[in-house]
């Protein structure tokens, strides 16, 4: 079964220049009705095209059978002689309602009136259509498809509205009407109120069956045993708000029970692996889940609360030797209230939701990164990278099939998470490896991992204040320190990092992606022994100064660490790349490095760093090649990137990151994608078409590398 958006693409190229389209649904009274009115004087479609458009994708893609809808369908008011209500199209969760409806229309005694209400009680979802390319889509709504809504005596109807190709999908509640996903509706005062600007995607459209079934679904369960991962709900941008609320309530009750510290982190950590595990190992039986009588316990002893406590710790007993490095010291202690209050709620938050079933991004943006935020540690420098940001460098590099990737400071392993996924599985996570100061940041990422790969990452934590510094990777994946020069031996003095005696060989990799801290602000000041490790890094020594920029010595580290024909991306201060002051690193990094692309991005796109950065696109060709494109002056793919589809903004004190959307020139609306959704205002889609053109004109390492 194909898909809306892949339909509506197909249904326009068979029918745009159509005369006229044979009606496959009811239109009024009529039955086989041939529409020959499809364009405006001006030769423009009209919104009967779009009508007729619309519904067949929606009947075509196995979203609603067409016995269950009409058009035009008209309903009397009740006063003799007034208007008719006319509604575009409706759906009924009956097929027996066209009967009812040309009873209604053909009776002529009071009895019209029983198939009247009839109607209205069968009455699904209604719908209307445009072609205007409306502004006022607030307008259309209050004025005509909330009215035709209000005419179910359903306590939920839905709403559609479908105007050249922009989907505003809407829901009552009683006589309180809402767009469908939770993410449009803003709260004013205690309330929720529709939001009009942002389309829907096509992806957002209910099936018949989850329109009859939508409204059982918030009521109370009381019983979650025994479900299958596929009954649980996928998290999607529609959830943002419901499970934003999640996740504020686990923060929220962390906060009350004094555990939004290393505890508590620890905690939430180890729940989330649990999750994780109970879904991949118990999909036909979950047993991550509390109920209600087991969440509302008097005293920890009782039975319903010891039932689900016992539950969790069989989860975790299977999971600690699949899951060592998250899972090999318990942070929960069962009898403390405190901790038992925040599972309690980590479980209750999560348990209606699929974490292996739902897309990346989502899945990444709403828990990943919000959790990430939440316990970073600014004065280290540990923050989340945007996601947008990571999908491009991905999208350039090109990671393939059996190649090497490490991000030397790993965060939450995002650059390897994000390479696996778009490799669609082709790449291995045997050889994925990455690097962190801090303990606990290396947890998440091996949860993200567990999540998006197969689990077999090689991620470590080095808490000595330098990380990956200091520490490499051999050869056999083992970690080793640098080895600094004595009076003598040099050892790894100056960057020869080869040169070791205890027989070691340092791990070279195919791809390095990282986002190191940089800037004025992160200095290294390195005194006593790491004055030591400084005198390893060739660039320290070229430098010749009490402090160093931390970029530097992460791109030195980058180049080092890289395979002949290596390939890197590092995010760097634009002044790195541009100023007087590190002439020093951009020569060395010439001399070694063939430096493919430079692409600057606008200040302060991540929320924590106030300068300017660049990304440093470069493969490592071996000495000869690298003096014979040095020697035909190659060339370097550079763009200035100034739309990143987001804005940072602070709201209540915490900045965030405000989506920024494509707006039509003429009409000022938000521009759609093919598949309905809003298109963002970025240029990183546009940039990377551009670079792999650009790549098909240079050498045939540079192509090998970059596009095959």
């Amino acid at each position: 079964m194909k898909r809306f958006d892949e339909l509506k693409i197909e249904y326009d190229l068979m029918h745009r220049n159509d005369k006229e389209v044979s009606c496959f649904l009811p239109v009024h009274m009529t039955v086989g009705k041939v529409e020959k009115s499809l364009f405006k004087k001006n030769g423009d479609l009209n919104e009967q095209y779009y009508k007729w458009q619309f519904l067949n994708c929606f009947v075509e893609s196995g979203l609603c059978s067409k016995d269950y809808i009409g058009t035009e369908v008209n309903f009397p008011k009740g006063n003799k002689g007034s208007a008719m209500i006319k509604l575009d199209a409706a759906i009924f969760d009956d097929k027996n309602w066209y009967s009812h409806y040309e009873a209604l229309h053909t009776k002529k005694d009071d009895s019209k009136w029983d198939e009247l209400n009839w109607l209205k009680e069968h009455l699904l979802c209604a719908m209307e259509f445009k072609k205007e390319g409306s502004k006022d889509v607030k307008g259309v709504f209050t004025s005509q498809l909330k009215t035709y809504m209000n005419e179910s005596s359903k306590n939920v109807v839905f709403g559609i509205l479908y105007d050249e190709g922009r989907l505003y999908l809407f829901k009552s509640n009683g006589k309180n009407y809402f767009r469908l996903s939770d993410e449009f509706n803003n709260e004013n005062k205690g309330k929720f109120e529709p939001t009009f600007d942002i389309p829907d995607g096509y992806s957002n459209l209910l099936s018949f069956e989850e329109m009859l079934d939508y409204d059982t679904t918030n009521k109370a369960v009381t019983d979650y045993s025994g479900r299958k991962v596929d009954e649980l709900g996928i998290i999607s941008k529609t959830d943002s708000k419901r499970l934003n609320d999640a996740l504020y309530q686990i923060l929220h009750t962390m906060d009350k029970c004094g555990l939004v510290n290393q505890k508590g982190y620890n905690i939430l950590i180890q729940l989330l692996a649990l999750k994780i595990y109970d879904e991949k190992n118990n999909s036909n039986d979950l047993k991550y889940y509390i109920n209600p009588n087991e969440a509302a316990y008097k005293k920890i002893s009782e039975d319903g609360l010891q039932d689900f406590l016992k539950r969790i710790e069989q989860i975790r007993v299977k999971a600690k030797t699949q899951y060592k490095k998250i899972l090999n010291e318990n942070y929960f202690d069962n009898k403390n209230e405190s901790q038992v209050k925040v599972v309690i709620e980590i479980v209750r938050q999560f348990q209606n939701y699929s974490f292996t079933n739902s897309e990346r991004n989502n899945l990444y943006q709403l828990v990943f990164y919000r959790f990430a935020s939440q316990f970073s540690k600014a004065d280290n420098a540990q923050f989340v990278t945007p996601l947008q940001i990571i999908d491009f460098i991905v999208d350039m590099v090109n990671p393939k099939h059996n190649e090497s990737i490490i991000d030397p400071t790993v965060g939450i392993a995002d650059f390897l998470s994000v390479s696996y996924v778009k490799s669609n599985g082709t790449l291995d996570d045997k050889n994925f490896y990455g690097l962190d100061i801090d303990e606990d940041m290396v947890k998440l990422a091996t949860l993200n991992m567990l999540l998006n790969g197969d689990g077999n990452a090689t991620i470590e934590a080095q808490s000595d204040g330098l990380g990956s510094i200091n520490t490499k990777f051999d050869d056999e994946g083992k970690l080793i320190k640098l080895v600094p020069r004595t009076e003598k031996q040099d050892h790894n003095y100056n960057g020869q990092w080869d040169n070791r005696v205890d027989g070691k060989s340092l791990k070279k990799f195919d791809i390095v992606l990282t986002n190191p801290p940089f800037g004025e602000a992160r200095s290294w000041i390195p005194t006593g022994t790491d004055k030591n490790i400084a005198e390893c890094y060739e660039l320290w020594n070229r430098y010749k100064q009490t402090k160093i920029d931390l970029g530097v010595i992460f791109l030195e580290n980058a180049v080092r660490v890289l395979n002949e024909n290596g390939r890197m991306a590092i995010v760097l201060s634009n002044s790195i790349a541009s100023i007087d002051a590190h002439k020093e690193a951009r020569k060395w990094l010439c001399k070694n490095m063939r430096i493919v692309a430079i692409i600057d991005l606008p200040a302060n796109i991540f929320a924590e760093a106030g300068v300017s950065p660049t990304i440093i696109i470069a493969y490592k060709p071996n000495d000869e090649e690298l003096k014979n494109l040095q020697k035909n002056n190659y060339q370097v793919f550079s763009k200035e990137i100034k739309k990143v589809g987001y804005e940072v903004k602070t709201k209540n004190k915490v900045k965030c990151f405000e989506t920024q959307y494509k707006l039509n020139p003429e009409t000022f609306e938000k521009e759609i994608n093919s598949d309905g959704t809003a298109k963002l205002d970025e240029e990183f889609t546009e940039t990377v078409s551009n670079f792999k053109q650009w790549c098909n004109k240079q050498e045939d390492t540079l192509k090998k590398l970059f596009l095959q």
